[in-house]
């Protein structure tokens, strides 16, 4: 092979770690264990990935709160396809495509309406459309009030590209090109969505940044070719990129949003009393000169294994100013817009214990809130990556319904009073762990090599009292609006989120095939509660078969 310096651009940006690091990530299950395989024809190489899986979702009711929009019930497709053509592992391309992701099972929708049915009538159905789940205007509803939404259907995409990037790996350093994960891993900020990693639940999409990416280990590339060491897991790696956020129009350059960032990774697969050292550190700088927006996101991570513990720590904090948020608000309340200061930190950190027939496991998780939507304070609310799971039933689908409908609502009345840009599409978590500190226990039992047993129970509760900005700011009757604050259902902000039973069975075949049950029981807490102080419990089951290679 003439291959002479690792794959290094796998250290991609605010939370890159390498393929090894993915096993030593204590928060994650090294699932695949192992890159794919590469096969040889002459001098060039293929690396393929397929997967499909089909998931049932039912929760009920995902509405505590209400006697309509009760339940949720669907089943879902998702195929993943994609590979690597390298030409002697120093010219790659790579394409990641996922086809009918979300996209219901059977023909759905109405005849004649957007989205239409196949067929006239349900009974003389003859095959499936594409159509997914999603938050809408309901028939009758208000579209400026949450209480108009629900769950209806949308049209789906048939294919989605993901990744497409080309990559040269020359004497001193990679180079990477095009459309690729924003980072490595199971980071706080940023996931690259990869594999089946989630310890409940799956991954969507991940997080993607168009991007110009270089990586070296600058040690190595000093000394004389026999010396190098090019293990991908070992010694001191660097990346540079810059990123393309957003082009907007084409004939100006102040609404383009770009970002430069750096990487370090050491990596140390043996020391004195443990292994599997990797430590990071990031800075990336965003900035928009059109809403005077300047980002600092600074963070890293550490990770290692001493014998059977396995512990580690992510973090990330966005430092800045923006004017985007509080110009795009003044048209509910006639604030001026002004620069707001932005404070934002999310973390996490487990410690397991793990031995052959059986691990314990303790997640501490943090994301910071805002519970003052007005101009004058800071931005402070963290939202983690939407991939990053945190249980199956609070984040992942109560707290999204609740401030999904709060979202389109509020995108709705700014659109009308004609805002350029806006921030209520971000009320929307999208199942991400935002606003919350949580303490997560967990045990896994493994009775056989092809099957595993897991449970945990996750406490969750607000850093800042739980908030529906627009509708905050919209009831706003004086330069106080402490008397105003209202969460997501109308009801005083809380700051108990609640208690979340989790339970997980998984059952593989040949490596090739999962089999995976899961159920969830949420007794929610005053956060989640409306103005008469109601909330109910609520139960979650899915099912989902994996066949992947």
């Amino acid at each position: 092979m003439r291959r002479v310096l690792p794959v290094l651009a796998l250290l991609l940006a605010n939370h890159a770690l390498a393929n090894h690091a993915h096993a030593a990530e204590p928060w994650a299950d090294p699932d695949p264990e192992k890159p794919p395989q590469r096969h040889e024809i002459g001098a060039i190489g293929v690396v393929a990935d397929a997967e499909y899986r089909a998931q049932a979702i039912f929760v009920d009711p995902i509405s505590l709160n209400t006697e309509t929009q009760r339940n949720f019930a669907v089943v879902e497709h998702r195929g993943r396809f994609g590979g690597t053509i390298d030409y002697q592992e120093t010219v790659k391309l790579t394409l990641s495509v996922d086809l009918l992701d979300g996209v219901l099972w059977g023909d759905n929708g109405t005849f004649g309406v957007e989205p239409s049915s196949n067929g006239g009538i349900q009974v003389a159905t003859r095959g499936p459309n594409v159509t997914k789940a999603c938050i809408r205007l309901r028939e009758g509803g208000d579209p400026l009030v949450a209480e108009g939404y629900g769950f209806g259907l949308c049209d789906a995409d048939v294919v989605s590209v993901r990744r497409m990037f080309g990559q040269v790996n020359t004497p001193i350093g990679s180079l990477r090109v095009g459309r690729m994960p924003v980072g490595v891993g199971l980071g706080v900020q940023n996931t690259d969505g990869d594999g089946r990693r989630n310890r409940f639940g799956v991954a969507g999409a991940g997080d993607s940044v168009d991007r110009v990416l270089f990586a070296t280990k600058p040690l190595e590339a000093l000394k004389p070719k026999a010396d190098r060491n090019l293990r991908e897991d070992e010694g001191l790696r660097v990346a540079a990129m810059f990123d393309r956020y957003s082009e907007d129009s084409p004939i100006l350059y102040d609404d383009d949003v770009n970002q430069v960032a750096t990487a370090v990774l050491f990596g140390l697969p043996e020391f004195s009393f443990g292994s599997d050292l990797a430590l990071l550190a990031f800075y990336a700088h965003r900035w928009n000169t059109q809403h005077s927006t300047l980002v600092h996101t600074v963070g890293g991570r550490a990770v290692a294994t001493f014998d059977r513990l396995r512990a580690g720590i992510d973090f990330a904090a966005n430092l800045g100013e923006t004017s985007e948020v509080s110009r795009a608000y003044a048209v509910i309340n006639n604030d001026p817009a002004v620069a707001q200061q932005i404070r934002q930190l999310g973390a996490r950190a487990v410690v397991r214990w793990d031995e052959p027939m059986f691990s314990a496991y303790l997640e501490g998780d943090f994301a910071s809130g805002d519970g003052d939507p007005q101009a004058r304070t800071p931005l402070t609310q963290f939202r983690w990556s939407e991939d990053a799971n945190v249980g199956l039933l609070l984040f992942e689908h109560v707290l999204r319904f609740q401030s999904a409908r709060a979202s389109a609502a509020g995108v709705e009345i700014t659109r009308r009073l004609g805002a350029t840009s806006f921030p209520a599409e971000r009320v929307d978590t999208q199942g991400a762990f935002t606003d919350a500190v949580a303490i997560f226990p967990q045990v896994d039992v493994r009775p056989h090599e092809s099957l595993l047993l897991r449970g945990g129970v996750l406490f969750a509760w607000a850093p800042a009292p739980v908030v529906d900005p627009v509708a905050c700011l919209q009831a706003r009757d004086g330069q106080v609006i402490d008397d105003d604050l209202v969460n997501f259902v109308g009801g005083k902000p809380g700051q108990f989120y609640g208690v979340e039973l989790d339970l997980r069975a998984q059952w593989r075949f040949l490596d090739h095939f999962a089999l995976d049950v899961e159920g969830a029981v949420l007794l929610p807490g005053d956060a989640l509660q409306d103005e008469n102080g109601d909330a109910v419990k609520s139960f979650l089951a899915q099912a989902r078969t994996t066949f992947y290679y």
